[in-house]
């Protein structure tokens, strides 16, 4: 008995582990993304993922990536603004997966 420990904690290592430590961070992007993106990003994409310090979002469509890849600045921003500066290092946007 002495050996366990709090599952939290257990699954914070394992995350962590597979570079997905910040699973908060990612959670808040997806429930508030409409407010903490805003223009282009809003219908045009949704984050997937943060992961070592880069978000990953999903446009909805190939030519949408390269349309948002012009926006990321004002993203990076943003997402400074919300949760502190050098917390998200990068933006990655990525096409949808083929069908």
């Amino acid at each position: 008995m002495k050996d366990l420990h709090p599952v939290g904690a257990l699954l914070k290592s394992i995350l962590g582990s597979m570079g997905l430590e910040r699973v908060e961070l990612t959670l808040t992007l997806m429930e508030e993304w409409d407010d903490i993106a805003g223009s282009p990003w809003v219908g045009a994409s949704n984050p997937i993922v943060v992961k070592d310090g880069e978000l990953i979002v999903e446009a909805t469509s190939p030519t949408t990536v390269r349309f948002l890849k012009y926006a990321v600045g004002d993203l990076m921003r943003r997402l400074d603004d919300r949760f502190g500066e050098g917390v998200i290092e990068s933006v990655m946007v990525r096409p949808p997966p083929s069908r």
